[in-house]
């Protein structure tokens, strides 16, 4: 079904009317592919914020052609893997933080299993790559967190962003020492940054996968365990080796199109608190359709704050 008005599908984000943070996402007149009023959105920020205003009058475009066309996602060139820091770890804030709770040995590991990146986007960023099981790297998502508390850096705004939005800016940049260790050409600047990402960085089509997705066939007796928080993911990883660690990114991602390919598998979920029930509708719908899973409620049961994950909780 088509309708006139639809939220935005892009990656694009404006600033919420609610909290003022940039998680806004405006609606699309599908007629005229003219965003609608300002205020006129939602915030993805469900369980701090939750803002949502729908336009009236958002009626089915009866016209519209139907285009049974699958939209194909594009892919990043695999040698950014390991050309924005696969196994370098050094001016990263993440890393360091890692640094304060785990050996040398497991970090190293945590690294090289997961493809950890640094981003120069700001300083001591990283990137978290989406990676699927047949090694297409889906996106990067940049991120910046605090060294010593390990959270994220969310003034004076929330340091959030895309790999292929900053090249799309041409804004991303990658160390001279990078640069060496990728036997590439390109300066600094990525003045052509289509060269070393492989595609048209304006047209590049977001289709998320599961974090830690490219670990499915691995390992296949463990079971899979699946946590909103790519930070998380990672340190479970470490801390509960017996299982495979995957993410969703955010809360909405906890859904069958991404879940897909853990069909045949055995999965367990731990939602972040508060986020059990939609977690648990979720994993009972998959489990009439034949997927082995199930939603795990133990942080509901403690006494932690709303949004805390299993590592707030082991570490409180």
């Amino acid at each position: 079904m088509h309708y006139r008005y639809s939220l935005d599908k892009s990656s694009k984000k404006f600033i919420c009317p609610a909290c003022l943070k940039k998680r806004f996402v405006k609606y699309v007149d599908n007629q005229t592919n003219q965003y609608l009023e300002d205020n006129c959105g939602r915030c993805d920020r469900e369980s701090k914020c939750g803002y949502h205003l729908s336009p009236k009058g958002n009626q089915p475009i009866a016209q519209l052609p139907i285009n049974n066309k699958p939209i194909l996602p594009t892919y990043h060139d695999t040698k950014l893997l390991s050309l924005c820091g696969k196994k370098y770890n050094t001016h990263n804030n993440f890393i360091s933080f890692l640094k304060k709770h785990f050996c040398a040995v497991d970090i190293q590991a945590a690294i090289d299993l997961y493809f950890i990146g640094t981003s120069s986007h700001w300083d001591g960023a990283n990137i978290f790559w989406q990676v699927d099981e047949c090694m297409n790297v889906h996106a990067g998502k940049i991120m910046l967190y605090d060294p010593s508390t390990g959270s994220r850096v969310k003034k004076p705004y929330s340091h959030i962003n895309w790999v292929h939005t900053v090249m799309k800016k041409k804004k991303f940049k990658i160390s001279k020492r990078l640069i060496n260790r990728g036997k590439t050409n390109c300066n600094t600047e990525f003045k052509d940054c289509n060269t070393i990402v492989g595609h048209d960085c304006e047209t590049f089509v977001l289709q998320q996968c599961l974090f830690g997705l490219h670990n499915l066939h691995d390992d296949t007796y463990k079971t899979i365990a699946i946590v909103e928080s790519e930070k998380t993911a990672i340190i479970m990883s470490i801390f509960m080796p017996h299982h495979q660690w995957m993410a969703t990114g955010s809360k909405t991602n906890f859904k069958e199109k991404l879940l897909k390919p853990l069909k045949g598998r055995k999965v367990i979920a731990f939602p972040d608190k508060s986020e059990y029930p939609h977690w648990e509708k979720v994993s009972k719908a998959l489990s009439l359709k034949g997927y082995e899973i199930c939603c795990d409620h133990l942080l509901e049961l403690k006494g932690i704050e709303d949004g805390s994950d299993l590592w707030d909780f082991l570490e409180s």
